[in-house]
């Protein structure tokens, strides 16, 4: 799930899902408003597999866990940039 396979393409696998998520997280976001951005640039790209919710916060979930991104000072999402 993590990684391709063969049963999971390279665009549904979840680190390429939640890279496409960081993309669109340049600023805070809700996660309906993440959604909103995300599922309309996966609309827009001619050969992509379309991503579910489900999978959209399975992403959302892992990004989470690795600690990439999380909550503001408020209800919405935004990234952590490490500093080396």
């Amino acid at each position: 799930m993590l990684l391709p396979t063969k049963g999971i393409s390279a665009q549904r696998a979840l680190l390429s899902v939640g890279a496409s998520i960081l993309d669109e997280l340049d600023s805070p976001a809700t996660v309906s408003g993440l959604w909103e951005r995300f599922s309309k640039r996966d609309a827009g790209q001619r050969d992509a597999q379309t991503i579910t919710f489900d999978w959209f916060t399975l992403a959302l979930t892992m990004l989470f866990t690795i600690g990439v991104v999380d909550w503001d000072s408020g209800d919405r999402l935004e990234r952590i940039n490490a500093v080396a």
